[in-house]
């Protein structure tokens, strides 16, 4: 068995920094991990965690009947040492050890991850599903953590065009949380993969989920906040995202929604703004004219949208999505004012970009 992944499995459980593994790798051999404290010592390591590595030390063999049970699961462990472990992740102050992963995705491919509440409203459901289909067909991994509403939504997105998808768990990678994702976390294993970093068994706690969020933001170049209220979990993704130097994007939402107070709140403090899928896949592939997108009334290649103001942008991209909108709709769901909702649509329609029939407006 390898003394390098039975290492790192235990240093892994017991949350010791990757410097201490790297340390170990580096200067000393594997195995004499297992000589004591005194060697723990020269190592660096503190009290507290000398006293976790302990803990698991005095289960007899727990490390190689974790591998073990990991390799039963069809699964594998990477550690820092691998090539499979992803750069990305290096750039978190406290990255793990190592992995679990279930599946053969490629964890280093471009990745954008779409993220939000568990509760969406259709739009921010359609929304999430959509804007994953679409970076699916142009090769973006798509990832997130697995949980009810967008996260879900963004899952099966990706999986509707064969694309790649990766969950990041709060739990170990054998226990399906939520219980009725059981079939999504089957088909993203045979996609893409299941990813935690917490040993096989680990209950769902709401600080693994919390902390597992870092794994999320590093391992995308994005990150997108599709819905989310003012305290969500997204926001704390959105917060890793901001402090590791990723691009976090916001999609626009009714100021009259709780589920929308995070998200908007994001872009008044500077997040991108998310007002055309196109366009934001487009910069990330460098092709967004072939981007097809399907809202439910069959399939259209959607163009870029002309030079426009932020606010003609918005509403242009609203119509495009949702069409036959009157005046009222238009300023809610758009988080616009009404006077500027009112101009937009003025220059919209002297470019010929959009029509009003009693009443309503449509993108031409």
């Amino acid at each position: 068995m390898d003394s390098i992944i039975t290492a790192g499995i235990l240093l892994n459980a017991a949350k010791i920094p990757l410097s201490v593994f790297r340390r170990l790798c580096g200067n000393y051999q594997p195995e004499e991990l297992f000589t004591g404290e005194s060697f723990w010592d020269e190592l660096g390591m503190t009290p507290q965690q000398k006293q976790r590595l302990s803990d698991f030390l005095a289960k007899p063999s727990w490390a190689e009947r974790e591998l073990e049970r990991t390799e039963t699961l069809g699964a594998r462990f990477i550690t820092a040492k691998d090539i499979d472990y992803p750069a990305r992740l290096l750039d978190l102050k406290n990255p793990p050890v190592g992995l679990y992963v279930l599946g053969n995705a490629n964890l280093a491919l471009p990745s954008a991850s779409i993220v939000g509440t568990r509760h969406p409203s259709s739009y921010g459901q359609n929304t999430a599903t959509q804007l994953a289909r679409a970076l699916a067909q142009q090769g973006v991994t798509v990832t997130s953590g697995g949980a009810r509403g967008i996260d879900s939504a963004g899952h099966r997105g990706a999986l509707q065009e064969d694309g790649i998808t990766i969950s990041v768990f709060g739990t170990g990678i054998d226990k399906v949380y939520p219980t009725e994702n059981r079939d999504l976390f089957r088909r993203i294993a045979e996609r893409g993969a299941l990813v935690s970093e917490y040993p096989l068994g680990t209950g769902g706690e709401g600080w693994r989920f919390v902390e597992r969020n870092r794994i999320i933001a590093a391992l995308s170049s994005r990150v997108v906040i599709v819905e989310s209220s003012e305290t969500g979990g997204a926001m704390h993704t959105a917060s890793m995202g901001l402090g590791l130097g990723r691009e976090v994007w916001a999609v626009p939402g009714r100021i009259s929604e709780e589920t929308c107070s995070g998200s908007n709140r994001l872009l008044g403090e500077g997040a991108k703004v998310l007002w055309s899928i196109p366009e934001f896949v487009g910069s990330m592939s460098g092709n967004h004219r072939q981007i097809v997108l399907d809202f439910g009334e069959g399939q259209e290649t959607q163009p870029p949208a002309p030079e426009l103001s932020d606010s003609e942008k918005a509403v242009y991209s609203l119509l495009q999505r949702q069409g036959k909108r009157v005046l009222d709709d238009i300023v809610a769901e758009s988080g616009l004012d009404d006077s500027d909702v009112q101009m937009a649509l003025l220059t919209l329609e002297a470019e010929g970009l959009i029509t009003t029939e009693a009443g309503r407006y449509s993108a031409v």
